[in-house]
């Protein structure tokens, strides 16, 4: 009997210590990130015509950056102009722009804090009953005031909006709003190359190649 209830507690103790990973470190939170891209199927022989443009960017940065992913990752050559047997790829930048930013406050410290002692009373309590919770708790909340501390300076989350669309043959009729999001960074240009690599990375992934016989190379 005594066997099956520490056998319940370890499992309750297990199945909280996710929860307590998340709270404690950063990058649990919500992003903007949104929208999606149909999926597209061309074959090994297509080409494909980039037309980039948006305001506060430079369009031939995001053009080259587009056209590295969408080479490696599906073997495609870049056309000079759009037409027959070509994958036209219209990316129009709306804006780039602050989605959020926040430093920790003291009650965010306190929460931090409280969650370090979870953790280490739940830990503890794994390894030592009683008295290992104790020991961890203490353990825990040392933790949790570090983690503050290194969590302290101000974060921002910047973020590209995008109208991307994707045709054969000729210019999309449709195109899709796009986000995309980078954190951590300090300014809108230490942001700029990975919102250009996420956005190049989301149209990559939309397209899919062929070989004539109907296998799939990506």
């Amino acid at each position: 009997m005594r066997l099956s209830c520490r056998r319940k507690r370890i499992g309750a103790y297990l199945a909280l210590l996710p929860l307590c990973f998340c709270l404690l470190l950063a990058g649990c939170g919500a992003r903007p990130d949104s929208g999606a891209l149909a999926p597209v199927r061309v074959d090994e022989n297509t080409s494909f015509y980039l037309d980039v443009s948006g305001a506060g960017i430079n369009a031939e940065d995001l053009k080259y950056t587009i056209m590295g992913y969408l080479q490696s990752d599906t073997g495609m050559n870049m056309a000079d102009s759009p037409g027959p047997g070509t994958l036209v790829v219209r990316v129009d930048v709306r804006e780039i722009f602050p989605a959020g930013s926040s430093s920790m406050d003291a009650r965010e410290t306190l929460g931090t804090t409280a969650t370090g002692v979870l953790l280490g009373t739940l830990v503890g309590g794994l390894a030592g009953g009683r008295s290992g919770a104790l020991i961890g708790a203490g353990v825990g909340a040392a933790t949790g005031i570090g983690v503050s501390a290194l969590d302290s300076r101000t974060k921002t989350l910047w973020a590209m909006r995008a109208d991307v669309g994707l045709a054969r043959d000729k210019a999309p009729d449709k195109l899709e709003e796009i986000v995309v999001s980078a954190d951590g960074v300090s300014s809108r240009d230490e942001a700029l190359p990975t919102l250009q690599d996420k956005l190049a990375q989301r149209i990559s992934a939309a397209v899919t190649t062929s070989t004539a016989g109907g296998g799939h190379e990506k």
